[in-house]
This record gives structure tokens, C-alpha cells and sequence, in this order.
């Protein structure tokens, strides 16, 4: 009796954008365009080699420059455009979008002093919660997933987004959403098994090499 050929599991590979000029000057930059620096172009290059040899059925970005750019760089060569998603946004940061972190620190300490206790009472004036990014980017992500089952799918995003997407899939309280690492052109991996994702790839740097890392 001949065995029915296996279904491949959903697969979503998961990006964050190269370096900015925003990260390297340690600004806030979630709704606000900057450009990618020379060393995040060669991250964005390094990726592409990396998922050179990946099949892509589709593929998704924010719409902001340095996701899309990115994403542009990793998908060069192939028939797969990305589709932009303004779910996979950077969190907005109100009024503190391109101030510097030393600047906040000073003028706003209270918010400021939240942030870094990983506090889920943190909120930039004006801006979002960490609560509504997770939200934002677990309902983009479950979108993908269900409409390309069985296919490959690179998510090209931000740092933020990224945490807030992984914490989700992992039932992280919210206090701990910033306990994962995420390096500019870092990689992560979702496998979907019938309506059950798992992380199976977290932040995986190995082909940037000698590359320095971004900001953060």
C-alpha cells in the first residue's frame, strides 16, 4: 500500500532589518524613516547568501524603507516580490520617535525608568503599548501563516515587532517581552503544525560572521 505523500510544514522565516542610521545613533525610531548604513546593506547581503539555497513561496514586510530594502536585498534574483503589512510596523514611539535614549533619560524619567524595568506599564507619550504591538504583530503573523500553508514565507521587520511576535507565539507575561535577543538581520523561524506554531530558530547570527553587530 503506497503511504500518502507528507504535506511540508508552514515555515516563516523571520528577519529583522540591517543596521540603521537611527540604531548606530541610538535614536528611537519606530514610525520615522532611516536609512540603512553601509554595514547594514552587508548585513542585508549576508542574509541573502544565507537563504540562497531557501526556497521562498512569499514573502512580507513592514512598509517602512529599511525592512523594505532589506527585504529587497534578500529576494533579489527571485520571482517574489514583498507584500508590505503595516502590522509588521516598528512600535510607535509618540514623542519620543528620533530623540536620542540619553535625551529621554533626562526629560521624561519616569517613562524612561519603566522602559528599563521591563515594566508593562511602559508607554511613550503618544505612543503605543507594548501590549498593543504584541497584538499588532501576532494577528500579522497568524494572517501569513494561514494563507500559505505548507509554504515557505520570509517576514522582513523590526526589533520590536520581532520580540513582541516571539513572546507572543511563546505565552511570555509581558514583563519579560524584551528577554530575546534580536540582531539587525538576525534570523528566527516559525514552524506552524496544523494550527500550532513553534519557534525552532531564535535570532540566529551565524552568517553575519565578522559583520559587527547593530544598534539596538
Amino acid at each position: 500500500m503506497l503511504s500518502r505523500s507528507r504535506k511540508p510544514p508552514t515555515r516563516i522565516l523571520i528577519a529583522r532589518h540591517g543596521q540603521t542610521v537611527s540604531n548606530r545613533e541610538g535614536r528611537f525610531c519606530g514610525h520615522s524613516e532611516t536609512p540603512l548604513t553601509d554595514l547594514g546593506l552587508r548585513q542585508a547581503g549576508a542574509l541573502a547568501a544565507r537563504l540562497a539555497g531557501t526556497t521562498i513561496d512569499a514573502a512580507y514586510s513592514s512598509d517602512f524603507s529599511r525592512a523594505t530594502t532589506t527585504a529587497a536585498i534578500v529576494l533579489e534574483g527571485r520571482d517574489c516580490s514583498p507584500r508590505l503589512d503595516r502590522d509588521l510596523r516598528e512600535i510607535f514611539y509618540g514623542e519620543w520617535e528620533l530623540e536620542r535614549e540619553r535625551a529621554i533619560a533626562r526629560r521624561d524619567r519616569v517613562q524612561f525608568a519603566l522602559m528599563r524595568a521591563e515594566s508593562p506599564a511602559w508607554q511613550p507619550p503618544g505612543g503605543e503599548s507594548i501590549t498593543a504591538v504584541r497584538m499588532r504583530t501576532f494577528g500579522a503573523l497568524q494572517r501569513i501563516w494561514r494563507a500559505h500553508q505548507h509554504q515557505t514565507v520570509l517576514v522582513v521587520t523590526h526589533g520590536t515587532a520581532i520580540n513582541c511576535m516571539l513572546a507572543e507565539v511563546l505565552g511570555m507575561a509581558p514583563a519579560y517581552t524584551f528577554r530575546i535577543a534580536v540582531a539587525n538581520c538576525g534570523l528566527s523561524e516559525i514552524v506552524v503544525r496544523g494550527s500550532k506554531p513553534l519557534v525552532v530558530r531564535m535570532n540566529d547570527t551565524s552568517h553575519l560572521g565578522a559583520l559587527e553587530p547593530g544598534g539596538e
